[in-house]
């Protein structure tokens, strides 16, 4: 019911008293919504910066008592403190190593690459090959993100030069197999992969998501790769028995050619040095060991939020609950392309002799859980343990298991590791939402050992009793329908009510005459003014759009306009707009001609 940058137990009573944070909190661009609201819930900066609105609201609120100056002396202390903070470090040599932090966001995109398919053993590849390298990324990257992420590297790797760098120019052929947009399939640029790709023993396809694909404030509508990858790469694997799909992309995609394709290595989007690892990769000067941190479904419809998401026009309903990615496909039984927690290496391993530090514990104890892990493969490889909980019967709807922790071991061939780790309450514990706190109900636990979500090596049991009997009312009156939860089927929105003991606020698009300033600019379509307030601001935007094209800035620029609230105007005028000028134009676009017109002459005649 209260907004994020003006909500009290999320501020104060969580972050401030319960996690026992003591820094500064600021907004996100645009996010104060009332500002001196905010001040005394504990948001102490404004972003983008200072609004002269908001803070001549803060000085009347403090002059009128409304505000106590104490509130306002705790902000500006903070604001201080990190000021001060901040001196001794801002006050340093800025120089650095920059072939050194090259050489090590080498390394981080390695160790996050993730080998998702090697059948025949196919990778790694000999230096001796002839390798035809296929997808304009290869020497075009695709590496960072888009909008407010995007940095300037001191020096971009390509797939091409580091491929040329390790096997030679000469045994290296390129054909760049689609379009930059690739939102169709070119086939003469498919044509010309494809007789390339005769001349080599291994073709490796670089492909994967354009920039526009994945942009800032703006939410995919499918799960696909551009046509055109598709179209090349089902086009090479007919044509090739040895191909590998390298990927660059940022969250996971659909491959409808999965099957046909021996090897696939996800590189996300690696960085200035991300195709440096992954060529190390590819021909085995680094082991892969990266680890799925999401999952990937077969298609968006088999996703938990595909009912409800994105929803709309008014509110987003997350009716999956509890059952977000690997807690969804694990416990409904729902096939996916490549599960959370996957991952493969060029070495195998052996997981034996899981050991529970006890048979019993409380609640109040920590429980040791230890495993042996051999490389019984003939490289050297590193291996991540992962360690899941299963409750074997709640009386309160859980997932099927949930991870609660994991570890990293490196093991030579042949060497065996003990891997250890603990368990505190919270991995036992549901949140018990009668009571606003996490909860552990006495039973037996199941103690899950794998290499993924769905490969579990080992397991045990223990038997935790709890300090607190029994569960709330609340918890026990969940409805039915989230403890025996529905395969590819949705929630009624009776249900979900139930769930949150409350009523849904209601979800249909503001009309005219009730329009607030927090109504987004482009759903003001059934008034006059705010048709024309819609029309200008696209105008000055497109005025402000550098070169034709589209871009992922212009979809940013397009989508801001559209979705910001009506007092986006006051954040950006630079103080030219006024709080008493944003209620004029209120008035005016919820119909009221004559008293917004009037608002809006003594806004400003009579400031």
């Amino acid at each position: 019911g209260s907004y994020c940058s003006e909500n009290q137990v999320l501020l104060n009573e969580i972050l401030r008293d319960e996690w026992g944070y003591e820094g500064l909190v600021l907004t996100d661009w645009g996010a104060m919504n009332d500002r001196v609201a905010g001040l005394e819930a504990g948001v102490d900066v404004e972003m983008p910066g200072p609004n002269p609105g908001n803070d001549a609201q803060i000085v009347q609120a403090v002059q009128s008592g409304q505000l106590d100056e104490a509130v306002l002396d705790r902000a500006v202390e903070r604001i201080l403190r990190l000021i001060l903070q901040a001196a001794g470090t801002l006050a340093r040599d800025d120089s650095y190593d920059r072939g050194a932090h090259h050489t090590l966001a080498r390394w981080a995109a390695a160790e996050g690459s993730v080998l998702l398919k090697n059948d025949g053993g196919l990778l790694p590849l000999s230096v001796d090959s002839k390798v035809a390298l296929i997808g304009r990324f290869a020497r075009e990257p695709r590496y960072q993100g888009a909008g407010s992420s995007l940095i300037t590297p001191t020096r971009l790797d390509t797939l091409y030069g580091e491929v040329a760098a390790l096997i030679g120019e000469e045994n290296l052929f390129f054909a760049p197999g689609y379009t930059a947009a690739g939102d169709v399939a070119d086939e003469n640029l498919i044509a010309e992969a494809l007789a390339v790709a005769e001349t080599a023993d291994v073709v490796i396809i670089h492909a994967g998501l354009p920039a526009i694909y994945e942009i800032e404030a703006l939410d995919r509508s499918h799960l696909n790769l551009p046509p055109g990858h598709d179209a090349l790469i089902a086009a090479l694997t007919a044509a090739h028995p040895k191909v590998v799909v390298v990927l660059s992309n940022g969250a996971p995609v659909a491959m409808p050619w999965a099957q046909d394709v021996p090897a696939i290595l996800e590189g996300y989007l690696g960085g200035q040095a991300g195709a440096g690892a992954l060529a190390d990769i590819l021909f085995g000067k680094t082991n892969p060991s990266g680890k799925l941190a999401e999952t990937f479904p077969l298609k968006l419809e088999d996703t938990p939020c595909y009912h409800y998401f994105p929803g709309g026009p008014m509110t987003v309903e997350y009716r999956e609950s509890i059952y977000v990615g690997y807690r969804y496909y694990n416990t409904v039984g729902q096939d996916v392309l490549f599960p959370f927690g996957h991952g493969l290496s060029y070495t195998t391993f052996e997981y034996s002799e899981l050991r529970l530090g006890q048979e019993k514990i409380s609640d109040s104890e920590l429980l040791t859980v230890s495993v042996q892990v051999r490389n019984t493969g003939a490289v050297a490889g590193q291996e991540i343990v992962q360690l899941y909980v299963r409750d074997v019967e709640s009386s309160f709807f859980r997932p099927d298991k949930e991870l609660k922790g994991f570890a990293k071991v490196a093991l030579q061939p042949g060497e065996e590791a003990t891997v250890t780790m603990k368990l505190d309450r919270r991995a036992f514990a549901y949140y018990d939402t009668g009571i606003s706190a996490w909860a552990v109900e006495t039973g037996i636990f199941e103690i899950l050992v794998g290499a993924s979500s769905v490969d579990i090596r080992l397991q045990g049991e223990i038997e935790v009793t709890s300090s607190r009997p029994a569960i709330s009312a609340e918890a026990v009156s969940a409805p039915e329908v989230y403890s025996n939860f529905p395969k590819g089927k949705p929630v009624s929105r009776e249900d979900f009510a139930a769930l949150l003991q409350r009523p849904l606020p209601p979800n249909a698009r503001a009309r005219k005459g009730r329009y607030t300033v927090n109504t987004p600019i482009g759903d003001m379509s059934d008034s006059f003014v705010g048709r024309r307030l819609y029309g200008l601001l696209n105008r000055q935007m497109e005025g402000m759009i550098d070169g034709p094209g589209e871009t992922p800035t212009t979809h940013v620029m397009r989508a801001t306009i559209r979705e910001a609230p009506l007092r986006f105007m006051m954040m950006t005028s630079n103080g030219a707009i006024t709080p008493a000028v944003l209620e004029a134009v209120l008035k005016l676009t919820n119909g009221r001609y004559v008293g917004g017109l009037g608002s809006l002459l003594k806004a400003i005649f009579w400031k």
